[in-house]
């Protein structure tokens, strides 16, 4: 009982930011499915599952960065996507680093400081599509055997988490008062965003990599592949887009542009 009055708890933090309606956090806070991954995640905590929601208001925000799901190792993931609490710099992250120093001529990179709370705390949401990562056990168990469980595992954990982010944003699209950036990075944050916008014509738009303008609206989409090795090194082309989309939003939200060299 006791864990299911923490969870509403952590909901309702997010009514005080403006991603919930009380009715809503009670809907989410009383659902089976995300109870048990909350409570049988292995990273990140439990307390900064809702990390990225509660780091930056719907009135804030300003950029959103959409990811997959939280990084395996709980060294690593904290509720902000790509962010990392370890002193070693998580793959995705270095090819990040990398579009950035390239745009910028930084030296993030090499820095190794992986934690992204400051771009979280300037109005970026850094969301993944699933925001829990349960790592199986090791007992009696072969590497392949464990490894298809532990995809079926996280292909569930994604799939409990799917109404409750195409919620979110839902919320995001309806943002009709100031400019928005979303940068979408893989196929997975790409058909959530476009599955969630009505207008028809404008799906054809779903994987493009210019920009492109939500109708009614002033969101900018960006889209790229996932900045993961294993997408990098099968021939995404993150490290060619993202430098360009990184400049495009700066110059789409002029005067409010974040700081990315700022950690």
């Amino acid at each position: 009982m006791e864990e299911v009055f923490d969870i509403l708890k952590e909901f309702h933090k997010l009514v005080q930011n403006g991603w919930l309606t009380d009715k809503e956090a009670e809907q989410y806070a009383s659902d089976k499915g995300i109870i048990e991954s909350m409570n049988g995640c292995t990273s990140p905590q439990k307390h900064n599952i809702f990390n990225a929601l509660k780091k930056v208001s719907i009135k804030n925000v300003k950029v959103v960065i959409l990811g997959k799901d939280p990084y395996p190792n709980p060294k690593d993931a904290h509720g902000l996507a790509f962010s990392s609490l370890d002193e070693a710099t998580p793959d995705s992250l270095k090819n990040i680093f990398k579009a950035i120093d390239k745009l910028y001529k930084s030296n993030l990179f090499e820095n190794k400081k992986n934690d992204l709370t400051k771009w979280a705390e300037s109005g970026v949401l850094l969301l993944n599509t699933g925001l829990t990562y349960q790592r199986v056990a090791n007992e009696g168990l072969d590497k392949k055997e464990r490894d298809l469980l532990q995809a079926k595992i996280q292909k569930e954990h994604m799939k409990i988490w799917k109404p409750f982010v195409k919620n979110i944003i839902q919320k995001l699209l309806r943002i009709k008062d100031k400019k928005l950036v979303m940068m979408l990075w893989g196929n997975d944050a790409h058909d959530i965003v476009f599955g969630n916008i009505k207008d028809k014509e404008f799906k054809q738009f779903c994987h493009d990599r210019t920009s492109v303008i939500v109708p009614n609206t002033s969101i900018m989409l960006l889209q790229a592949s996932h900045p993961s090795p294993l997408s990098v090194n099968r021939g995404g082309d993150f490290l060619e887009v993202v430098p360009k989309h990184f400049e495009e939003c700066d110059k789409f939200l002029g005067e409010n542009k974040i700081d990315w060299t700022n950690l």
